[in-house]
């Protein structure tokens, strides 16, 4: 049996030893919470940039696959491509419209065409087909509705069948609204979400009397750093509604390459943007580079 004696010489925690225990035990726990946070944050933007250069690369790769094969025969006056980028058909939520809604039509040489059934019993023949991309604002699934919109580039392909009845040999596709823009974004022709922005540089090619050659670069904005609007016939290139000419006067027709740049929002940004109202659109620019990845790739087209 224990004495009263030995009872007493025991002793418990005193309230600053106490005291002292939670604080250690309460800084350790803060240590952990943000040692989870920086981990959670880091996960989530490593698994931002895989989704955001998933998505890029799907679409600059289609893209650059269809300008490879881009079909543009000389001698005559038909219109083999159209680009425009206005800034008065702006798409998105509140003040956070896209600075550049570029569209593009142009004949190519898909490999895709007829559903990818080349030379069976559905190819209905030919290899010119025409391709328009556009970036819209809209609801995919209603895009009546515009309940759940998102910003998505989509890629309309018409077979070679359908081109040669309707397209080739035309002096004005899109302009002279033989071919409608609108057609471009049906819900079929979806291709990637979350792409803000599509920029395109043109790179056309000439030689200077003395056969020295030189490259003209022209990039299709909206915001007054190139040209709004883009069109190559078979006899001349014209830029903002002027002919391309070089500093000697002559035309300039050969198409040397092409840059392709994207702008890819994250699905936390693109959340974000439908519930932010932009006071000017110099915080909408911050926002952007905070939240996007740029994205770029060239394309280097064959010699004819």
């Amino acid at each position: 049996m224990i004495s009263v004696k030995k009872l007493r010489s025991r002793k418990g925690f005193t309230m600053i030893e106490l005291l002292t225990s939670v604080a250690v035990t309460a800084i350790i726990i803060s240590v952990l919470i943000g040692m989870t946070r920086i981990a959670m944050d880091a996960w989530k933007d490593s698994r931002d940039k895989t989704k955001a250069s998933r998505l890029a690369k799907e679409a600059l790769e289609t893209m650059s696959k269809d300008l490879e094969g881009i079909v543009i025969r000389s001698g005559n006056n038909y219109e083999w491509a159209f680009v425009k980028s206005e800034s008065s058909n702006k798409d998105g939520p509140l003040n956070a419209e896209m600075s550049n809604p570029t569209e593009i039509l142009f004949f190519t040489g898909a490999t895709d065409r007829y559903d990818g059934k080349i030379g069976t019993k559905d190819d209905k023949g030919g290899d010119v087909s025409t391709v328009a991309y556009r970036i819209v604002y809209q609801d995919q699934l209603n895009p009546g509705e515009n309940e759940f919109p998102i910003f998505a580039l989509y890629r309309d392909l018409v077979n070679p069948d359908e081109t040669f009845k309707k397209y080739l040999s035309e002096e004005n596709l899109m302009s002279g609204g033989i071919y409608n823009s609108s057609d471009t974004s049906d819900q079929e022709n979806f291709l990637v979400e979350n792409i803000f922005d599509l920029t395109i540089t043109f790179i056309f090619e000439y030689q200077d009397n003395s056969g020295q050659t030189f490259t003209k670069r022209v990039p299709v904005t909206a915001d007054g750093s190139g040209t709004n609007r883009l069109r190559i016939f078979g006899d001349r290139v014209e830029v903002g509604g002027s002919v391309l000419n070089d500093p000697s006067g002559n035309k300039i027709t050969r198409l040397a390459g092409c840059e392709l740049s994207v702008l890819v929002l994250t699905d936390s940004a693109l959340t974000l943007l439908k519930n932010r109202n932009f006071s000017d659109p110099s915080e909408l620019s911050k926002f952007l580079n905070e939240n996007g990845f740029h994205y770029s790739k060239s394309v280097i087209l064959p010699r004819p």
